[in-house]
């Protein structure tokens, strides 16, 4: 756990000692979510309507920027193999690059879900609600960018390829998190909502496990 958490926390450091990776992607996004409320009318009603589909498109775009982070720095540097010569098992590894991730994709979605609100009329009475579909969404998304940005930190056109194979995978968690902030935007109760909590949660349950059991024998290959 120690391993973990120093990890999570020296990448964080130097993330935001650089800040040109995270600040370029919020405000590439800000000026995405400008462009796509002007395109969608001054009226309320249909910013509301669209303010859940465009919020996680935003940040899906954002966790495909910032996916390549966990491990760019590693190539760059040449500390990856370093990593890889400590002792002990290689999971400790994935999940320190997880925490990182997770924690540059639930900033960067705060910010943007508080520019949704003031851009789109996204109403924020169950904030609280809003901040568990935003923790249980960056978390299944960042399991499964963690674990491809690994696979490709060697390769050259990982930019490229990575959102390929990360999209297709997300698809469930994204859509799961979409109809949940959809039916609170439009005033459902949340009892009828927790299906979508659920399925978001046994999605990130399975991402999780399976990339951490994985991620070892895929350093090795």
């Amino acid at each position: 756990m120690q391993r973990i958490f120093w990890l999570a926390w020296r990448d964080l450091v130097l993330e935001f000692r650089g800040r040109t990776g995270l600040l370029s992607a919020v405000f590439f996004l800000a000026v995405m979510l400008f462009i796509l409320a002007m395109a969608f009318g001054p009226n309320p009603q249909d910013l509301r309507k669209a303010a859940p589909g465009v919020l996680w498109v935003a940040l899906a775009f954002a966790g495909s920027l910032l996916a390549g982070r966990a491990f760019g720095l590693e190539v760059e540097d040449g500390t990856l193999d370093d990593l890889l010569l400590t002792p002990g098992s290689r999971e400790w590894i994935y999940f320190g690059k997880l925490l990182f991730q997770f924690a540059l994709m639930l900033l960067v979605g705060v910010v943007l879900l508080s520019l949704a609100a003031g851009l789109f009329y996204l109403p924020l009475r169950h904030w609280g609600w809003y901040l568990v579909v935003l923790l249980l969404g960056s978390l299944g998304y960042a399991a499964i960018s963690t674990f491809y940005a690994g696979m490709l930190a060697r390769l050259r056109g990982r930019e490229v390829l990575l959102p390929l194979l990360l999209f297709p995978l997300v698809i469930p968690v994204v859509l799961a998190a979409v109809r949940f902030t959809q039916g609170l935007a439009e005033g459902v109760p949340v009892a009828e909502l927790l299906d979508w909590l659920r399925l978001l949660l046994v999605f990130d349950v399975i991402y999780v496990t399976v990339c951490a059991m994985v991620f070892p024998y895929m350093l090795e290959g």
